[in-house]
């Protein structure tokens, strides 16, 4: 293909284990780093095969990759996340296998910032699909496997896959 680059070429060489989600807004890169269980951030796209990001959620550090930073699912964890959006003021990210969507109000500027919001579970400390765990029928605010998620920038679209559904929610919650 003509102009095309290739940051990581290799599975030996590449940070990234089935990057599923890939945003870029203000001159910034994210990437979920979908089967290591975080979302990467370059501030400036990467111009050799592998930089180091500048930022990484779902971890405590970059080199880490362990579902729920190998902790207790919280408002910094991640396990599996997929989806992302962002208008270059706020973050959202479908964490699919906690079940639950995370929103940031500002961009995060740190590694593991805990978000602001959760969606699809009762609090940032659960993380049962359906929030009563499977088998138990969904909910207007229950998420099963959430792979992705959109927005115009007023209103929020979740892909909750695992429910056979697409959640609209009017505005983006606060």
């Amino acid at each position: 293909m003509v102009g095309e680059t290739h940051l990581f070429k290799g599975a030996e060489e590449s940070p990234l284990l089935a990057p599923r989600g890939v945003f870029m807004v203000r001159g910034q890169l994210w990437v979920a780093d979908t089967a290591q269980n975080r979302v990467f951030c370059w501030r400036d796209l990467p111009t050799t095969e592998f930089a180091e990001p500048d930022l990484v959620l779902g971890q405590v550090q970059s080199a880490a990759t362990g579902r729920n930073a190998q902790g207790k699912v919280n408002a910094s964890t991640l396990f599996y996340p997929s989806g992302l959006w962002s208008d270059g003021q706020r973050m959202i990210v479908a964490d699919a296998w906690n079940h639950r969507v995370l929103i940031w109000h500002d961009l995060p500027t740190r590694d593991g910032q805990p978000a602001d919001v959760v969606l699809g579970q009762p609090d940032f400390s659960h993380n049962a699909p359906n929030v009563a765990g499977i088998g138990h029928p969904p909910t207007a605010r229950s998420l099963h496997w959430c792979y992705g998620v959109y927005s115009d920038g007023e209103q929020l679209w979740v892909a909750d896959t695992g429910n056979r559904r697409v959640l609209y929610y009017r505005q983006i919650p606060q």
